[in-house]
């Protein structure tokens, strides 16, 4: 009777594994990327300020403060507090990836809130009512929303995202489900030994994607994925905002790269232009090179050295010239 009972649990692990593994996302980044180069001018770490308390890269303002050993706190456990933090400059490259470290918590075990937000906008440091920035944005909010507003179907904390047009508010009421673009249940408040990460990458043209780390340290899960373009040039915010409940919300890390795609996935826009390529192209007045385009340019140059060799060998024929001249002229006189 026991081997019955063992393939039917046998079973069930299987189904419920397979159930599982189809709610995550596919990775359809997985193998896109060759390489990534670190990016200074988007990344903070501590001791996040220079003995100037500020920072070349970064602005933070509202109720944030830094301890310069462990995180920018865009809020603290208290009620009715806003802070932000964003780049001075905007993110120029094309294909990018950033990764996060940031922390959830406070005293309370039931009633917190209410999150806080990872922005790649066209505007920088606004403050508004939604997670501490400003409504009607354009660009893409993340929001890491840890107090529901209404009922779901789904289970609280709750990571979202939104592209907003500068036309189309946010939903607070509804917690935004309307305008919800893709999104996933995941407990990343109060982790304990586990640094709880984001990490955010962007493939122009193609894909932009959130993975998350919150239950082991490099398991990476995929939230959500969506291939809506994101706007040129933007900047990175991360705001944060607290009413009647609070949290803690700090943002420990912010690691930033411009990535380079794999031969096979890149645009001809993107793909590496060589000498050989540039000169084949056009001519200096937009029309097609010929196939003596090439060819007549070192023409030129080798006729421009040949007469720079002979007028520098007519010189050397004048002065020994001169030379000889002189010299019998001298003798002259002694006869």
């Amino acid at each position: 009777m026991l081997q019955p009972f063992a393939k039917l649990s046998l079973a069930l692990l299987c189904l419920m594994h397979g159930v599982s593994a189809a709610d995550e996302p596919e990775d359809s980044l997985a193998g896109m990327i060759e390489k990534t180069v670190p990016l200074r001018t988007h990344s903070l770490a501590a001791p996040y300020v220079d003995s100037d308390l500020q920072n070349r890269w970064w602005d933070f303002g509202g109720n944030a403060i830094i301890n310069t050993n462990k995180h920018v706190r865009l809020t603290q456990d208290r009620p009715s507090e806003t802070g932000w933090l964003w780049s001075r400059m905007p993110l120029g490259v094309a294909n990018w990836q950033i990764d996060v470290e940031f922390k959830v918590d406070g005293r309370a075990h039931n009633m917190f809130g209410d999150g806080f937000a990872i922005w790649v906008a066209k505007d920088r440091a606004k403050v508004g009512p939604v997670f501490g920035s400003v409504d009607y944005f354009t660009g893409l909010g993340i929001f890491f929303d840890t107090y529901s507003n209404s009922r779901h179907s789904y289970q609280w904390p709750r990571v979202t995202a939104m592209l907003g047009d500068g036309r189309t508010s946010y939903d607070h009421d509804h917690d935004n489900e309307a305008h919800e673009i893709g999104g996933c249940s995941e407990n990343f408040r109060r982790r304990g030994d586990v640094p709880t990460k984001a990490r955010l990458t962007y493939i122009k043209g193609k894909k932009f994607q959130l993975k998350l780390q919150s239950k082991k340290i490099n398991e990476w899960t995929t939230c959500f994925e969506f291939d809506n373009p994101l706007p040129d040039s933007p900047y990175i915010g991360f705001s944060a905002a607290t009413g009647d409940v609070s949290d803690n919300h700090d943002i420990i890390s912010i690691n930033t790269f411009s990535a380079t795609l794999r031969p096979q996935f890149r645009d001809s826009a993107q793909a590496p232009v060589s000498a050989g390529v540039a000169g084949r192209g056009t001519s200096g007045k937009g029309r097609p090179a010929g196939k003596g385009a090439g060819s007549s340019g070192a023409a030129g140059w080798f006729m421009f050295i040949l007469k720079g060799i002979g007028i520098l060998a007519f010189i050397a024929f004048a002065i020994a010239a001169f030379r000889t001249w002189s010299a019998q002229k001298k003798q002259k006189r002694h006869w």
